[in-house]
Parts: C-alpha cells; sequence; structure tokens
C-alpha cells in the first residue's frame, strides 16, 4: 500500500487515531473527510481495524462517502485475511458489499484465493449483493475442496434465488458431504421453485437430513410430496415431525381444494386413534407459534377427540384461536362431548370458549352449560352465555335470560336484550309477556328496553303507544323500533314526533318516516326541513332521499346555502344519492365555502365525474387555506390523474409549509414512482 503523503494535519490525524479515547479516534475519522481520498485511504484502511465499531462504521461510511473508486477492492480484499482482526475483516465485507456491482470483477477473481477463508468470504459478500452474474461463480465454487466454502456456495446461490443454480445444485446432492446437501435443500427452498420429488426422495432415509428436506419440501413440494410429509408426522424427533407438519401444511395452500381434500385432509383422517396423534399434541403444547398453527389445522383434519383440551388451551391465544375453532368444528360432536365434560372443571375463559362453540355449532346437548353460564359469577361468561343461546335458537333460555335485563354488567344487559330481540320470532308469546311487564313498569330502562322487543315482535300498536311516553329515551326507542316494523306503519304514527322537544326524538321520527315512505311522511317531512337543530335537518334530508321524487329534490336544493356545514354536507350527498345530480354552479359553490368540510365532501363528488375538472380547480384547491383540504384533494388528484399528477405535486411539495401535507405528497409520488 502506498504511503500517503504526509502533512502536518494528517500526522495529526494519524495520531489521533491512536489515541485511547474512542471519540476521538472517532472524530479523527470525521476529519479526514476534508482531504482526497488518495491522501487517508491508508489512514480510512487503519480505522476499519479500530477496535471501537463506532469508529469503524465512520471510516467504512467515510470510505464510501469518497466514492472509492473499484482498485480499491482488491485491498479490502487483502483485509478478509487478517485472522487475528475479526472487525477489520467484517468492516472490509461491508464496504465490499455496499460497493456492490463495482466490487463484483475483484471478487470473482478471488474465489480461487489461496486462503479458503477468504474464499468463503468472497462468497458471502457476493450473495449479499445479489446479482445474477455472480452464479456462475457460485456454482464452480460448489465444486471447492473446503467444505465451509463449497457450503457457502450453496447457501449464497440459494441467497441471490436463481433459477440457473437449480441443476448445478440438484448435482451437488450427490457429494457425499451432509453439511453440503442440507445447505442445498435449504438453498432449493429460497429458491422456491418445483422440484421434481424423485429428485429429493432418496433423502428421505437420511435421518439427519429430514428436518432439512421436509422445510424444503415445504416450500417447493406439491402433492407427490404428501406421502413423504405424511411419514414425518409420525417421526419421533421433534424438529423433524414439526417441520413435516408446517411444509403439509404450505403444500395443502397451493395445491387446488379438491387435490387438498383427496391428497392430504384423507389421509391426515386416517390418523385419528393412531398412537402417532400422541406426538402432535405433545408439539402443540411446546411448539412456536407458526407451527402451533400448522399443528392445529392438522389436528382439527385429523378428527381425534384426545386434541379437544390441547386445542382448548390453544384459544388462549388470539393468533391461533379462529384455527381452533375450525378444528372444532371439524372433530365434530366428539369434541363438543369432550368439552362439555371439560365444563365443571374449566377455568374462566375456557369455560366461555366452550361456550361459545356450544351457541357456533348449535350443539343441544350443551344447553344446560349456558343455563349454568346464565347464572355464573363471572360477567364474560354470562355475556358469552346468553350471545351462545341466541346463536342456537335457545328459546326454552328465555326465562333464564329475562333477569340478565337488570345485570350489574351494562354489556351483559345488552347482550341480554339483543337475545331476547333475536329469540322473539320462536318464542313469541313469552317474550311479547315480558314486553308487556316490561311496558308496565315505572323504570324507563324497562319500557326502552319493552319497546326493542315490541320492535322485533312488529306491534306497531303497543309502540305507537310507547312513542308518547314520558321519557325521551323511551319515546326514540319505540320511535326506532317502528321504523323496522313491516308492512311499515302509517305515517301518522311519527308526525306527531317530529315536533317532539327532544331532537334526538325527532330524529327518530324522521327516520322512520323515512322507512314509511308515501306522500303522507313526505308532507310531514317537508315541513320538519326547517327544524332549529342541523342534525335534525340532517336526518330529514336522509329520509327524504328514501321517499324520493321531484318534491324532495326541489326542496332539499335550497338548503345548500345553509350557514350549517353539516347540512350543506347532508344536502349534496342527497342530491348526488337521488339522481339528480348537483349543478356545477352548486359545486362551485361548495368549493367557496368557508367550512372544510363542505369543501371535501364537494371534491369527492367531483371525483366520481371524471378528470376534466381538476385543472380548473388545482390552483385553488392546493392553496386552501386549510391543510386538510389540500391534502384531500392531493389524493384525489392523484388517484385521478395518476403518474400525471406527478409534475403538479413536486410543484405543491416546493411550496408546502404544512407537514403533514408535505408527508402525504411525499408518500403519494413514492407510490406512484
Amino acid at each position: 500500500m502506498d504511503e500517503p503523503h504526509v502533512t502536518e494535519e494528517l500526522q495529526t490525524i494519524r495520531e489521533q487515531l491512536g489515541a485511547p479515547s474512542e471519540e476521538g479516534r472517532r472524530l479523527a475519522v470525521s476529519a479526514m473527510a476534508a482531504h482526497r481520498l488518495e491522501d487517508v485511504k491508508g489512514l480510512i484502511l487503519m480505522a476499519l481495524g479500530d477496535e471501537s465499531w463506532r469508529v469503524r462504521k465512520e471510516a467504512a461510511d467515510l470510505l464510501l462517502a469518497m466514492n472509492a473508486p473499484p482498485d480499491m477492492a482488491e485491498e479490502l480484499i487483502a483485509l478478509l485475511s487478517a485472522h487475528d482482526n475479526a472487525g477489520l475483516r467484517n468492516s472490509a465485507v461491508e464496504v465490499l458489499v455496499r460497493m456492490g456491482k463495482e466490487a463484483l470483477p475483484a471478487l470473482q477473481r478471488h474465489t480461487r484465493d489461496e486462503d479458503q477463508d477468504v474464499r468463503k468470504f468472497v462468497l458471502d459478500i457476493m450473495g449479499d449483493i445479489g446479482l445474477p452474474s455472480s452464479v456462475p461463480f457460485l456454482v464452480t465454487a460448489l465444486d471447492d475442496p473446503d467444505p465451509n466454502v463449497s457450503a457457502a456456495a450453496a447457501e449464497n446461490i440459494g441467497k441471490i434465488g436463481a433459477e440457473v443454480g437449480i441443476e448445478p445444485l440438484l448435482a451437488a446432492l450427490g457429494k457425499n458431504d451432509l453439511w453440503l446437501r442440507h445447505t442445498i435443500l435449504e438453498a432449493l427452498a429460497k429458491i422456491g421453485r418445483p422440484i421434481p420429488m424423485e429428485l429429493l426422495a432418496p433423502l428421505a432415509s437420511e435421518r439427519l437430513l429430514q428436518k432439512a428436506l421436509y422445510d424444503c419440501l415445504g416450500a417447493v413440494g406439491d402433492d407427490a410430496a404428501v406421502p413423504f410429509l405424511m411419514e414425518g408426522l409420525k417421526q419421533r424427533a421433534k424438529n423433524a415431525r414439526e417441520a413435516a407438519a408446517m411444509a403439509l401444511m404450505k403444500v395443502r395452500d397451493r395445491l387446488p381444494e379438491d387435490t387438498a381434500r383427496n391428497a392430504i385432509d384423507s389421509r391426515l383422517a386416517e390418523l385419528k386413534d393412531s398412537p402417532f396423534v400422541e406426538g402432535l399434541l405433545a408439539s402443540l403444547e411446546t411448539a412456536e407459534r407458526a407451527t402451533r398453527d400448522a399443528l392445529v389445522r392438522i389436528l382439527g383434519l385429523v378428527g381425534d377427540s384426545r386434541a379437544v383440551l390441547g386445542l382448548l388451551r390453544g384459544c388462549g391465544d388470539d393468533r391461533l384461536r379462529q384455527h381452533c375453532f375450525v378444528a372444532f368444528r371439524s372433530i365434530g360432536k366428539e369434541a363438543m362431548t369432550a368439552l362439555a365434560a371439560h365444563f365443571p372443571a374449566a377455568a374462566e375463559e375456557e369455560r366461555c370458549f366452550i361456550s361459545f362453540l356450544v351457541g357456533e355449532t348449535a350443539f343441544r346437548p350443551g344447553m344446560p352449560l349456558l343455563r349454568e353460564g346464565l347464572r355464573d359469577a363471572s360477567p364474560a361468561l354470562r355475556r358469552t352465555a346468553v350471545t351462545a343461546a341466541a346463536r342456537m335458537e335457545g328459546a326454552e333460555l328465555v326465562d333464564d335470560i329475562t333477569p340478565l335485563l337488570d345485570d350489574d354488567d351494562q354489556d351483559v344487559q345488552h347482550a341480554a336484550i339483543e337475545a331476547l330481540t333475536q329469540l322473539a320470532p320462536e318464542a313469541r308469546d313469552r317474550v311479547e309477556r315480558l314486553a308487556l311487564s316490561l311496558a308496565d313498569t315505572d323504570l324507563p330502562e324497562s319500557r326502552r328496553n319493552a319497546a326493542i322487543l315490541l320492535g322485533a315482535l312488529n306491534d306497531a300498536d303497543k309502540l305507537t303507544l310507547l312513542a308518547k311516553d314520558e321519557d325521551a329515551e323511551v319515546r326514540k326507542s319505540a320511535l326506532y323500533a317502528l321504523a323496522g316494523v313491516r308492512p311499515a306503519p302509517a305515517a301518522t304514527h311519527f308526525a306527531m314526533a317530529l315536533v317532539d322537544e327532544d331532537p334526538d326524538v325527532r330524529i327518530a321520527a324522521a327516520t322512520a318516516l323515512g322507512e314509511a315512505g308515501g306522500e303522507a311522511a313526505l308532507e310531514s317531512l317537508l315541513l320538519s326541513l326547517m327544524d332549529d337543530d342541523p342534525w335534525v335537518r340532517c336526518s330529514v334530508i336522509r329520509a327524504l332521499v328514501k321517499v324520493g321524487g321531484e318534491r324532495a329534490h326541489a326542496a332539499i336544493s335550497p338548503l345548500l346555502d345553509s350557514l350549517d356545514g353539516i347540512v350543506v354536507i347532508a344536502a349534496l350527498e342527497a342530491l348526488v344519492e337521488i339522481g339528480e345530480g348537483v349543478s356545477p354552479e352548486t359545486l362551485e359553490k361548495a368549493l367557496a365555502n368557508p367550512d372544510e368540510e363542505v369543501v371535501k365532501a364537494a371534491i369527492d363528488i367531483l371525483a366520481q365525474k371524471g378528470k376534466d375538472w381538476v385543472a380548473r380547480y388545482q390552483e385553488r384547491l392546493l392553496a386552501h387555506p386549510h391543510w386538510d383540504v389540500r391534502r384531500a384533494y392531493v389524493s384525489v388528484m392523484a388517484d385521478i390523474l395518476g403518474k400525471d399528477a406527478v409534475p403538479h405535486l413536486l410543484g405543491a411539495l416546493e411550496t408546502e409549509q404544512d407537514p403533514l401535507v408535505a408527508g402525504r405528497i411525499k408518500e403519494v409520488l413514492e407510490a406512484l414512482s
């Protein structure tokens, strides 16, 4: 290495590189940036071997920032033979990798270096660079006399992922080198292209290669691999058994469903009641999450009731829960019978899962468990049990559910009223008696529940009475329930409620009138368009959309001049939905509205009208005083114009001051690039 011209300043830097202070040495490297590379190259290479990773990192970054020429690769490769300085070797590796294709010619020359460690480093660097032009050199290195080098060659062919490396890798499988064959299987899995099973089958008898073989088959196998993977499930070695399970499910996911059922599911069902299930269950308790996921799916397809408790414990992992539920359904009645037997001794969370499954599978023998759950001290179990009862149409549990309407837990109360609503058609007489008794109490909460139940019973007459209740919440509930009654009651049931003192009641009345429809509903709604409450007017507008007609359109249009932004937005959306459309003049006015939400609503409507409008309003909207309007317009413009929006977005980015808008512009530009 040529000694650089030593100036006084460089001499100072050299001395600082030998200082005991880590920060002093790092600053010395940083100071080299003011000099020419040819003058400080030797000092940088010296710093690459510093005992501090911070100093080494500073030196590596500096060398790359100074655009190290390709011929420096030779000097860096020479550092790979520094057996007594791992930090120096690692720094040289980092720089060579980051040099990329510029370093490849030198690296390729050293694939036959006399030092086997250098050869291995070179192959690893070529793999990290990842260019296909390195593959021929890696293929040649498969025959390297040093086993670590040949294994590195196989590993890096896989890392690059080049299909041209498949045939040489398969040919090298014939070598009597266990570690090389293991690495080749891993490389073939990374490449991920289909491999004929007959080329891999001879390795199945190699006990030490089984896990690698199963991993490989998971990536490249098809239905021909299934017999080998089925045998893998029976292996005593835990790692091989779990690898086979993972691979089998990966293969299944690639196969057409009919093929998967015939080739895999039917074979797994044959394992039911076999001793091999015990091995799968043992793995289920200790495996990593991804493996447990595969095991849960397999156990469900096997259908062995011995898996029930293990699957129940698996429900505690929210990432596995759905697969466990599917497995229970697959096992069927045997699983539910076992779960029911376990219920008395189960922990609270498990009892919730069991109750849920009783409902999901409509397991009628589990009805006593739900009755017990409805009376349990745990709110979570009471809530789960009542939901399950409704799910399985457990009308016989109506009397057990009723007390939960007064439960201390609000979630349980809500679940109970929802369940009774669902059970109402099936248990009409009992639910009706309950509703009438609730309607006759002094408690507003009970009368509100009565309204909900009477809605489920489609009882318009009794709901009409509750719509006049002294409590506003009861009136509101009754009106919403009336809105769902079929056939829809006459508009007269709701008209008086449109002048109720409570705005929420008026909103409910407007909603119900929209469902009722007809000329009478239209007349009542038109009178309410001038309501003092803007939210009521919005509800009236939405109801008029459902009633429809020219008069509705004519009545809504003037509301575009409202001072309430939410009313203007409702009117715009209503006119679009009615189908009459919004005039260009109206949209122009909306874009000038001081309420940014109105402007955004107008932009959304314009976005449905093609792209002619984009340029017309671009200058105004990109300079809009509200940041959220600018951000909304940026997104819409990009969606409509695609790459044609790029010049305009770049121009907007130059002047945009708001970080949220600027960030959105950058995101859009990145997506369009």
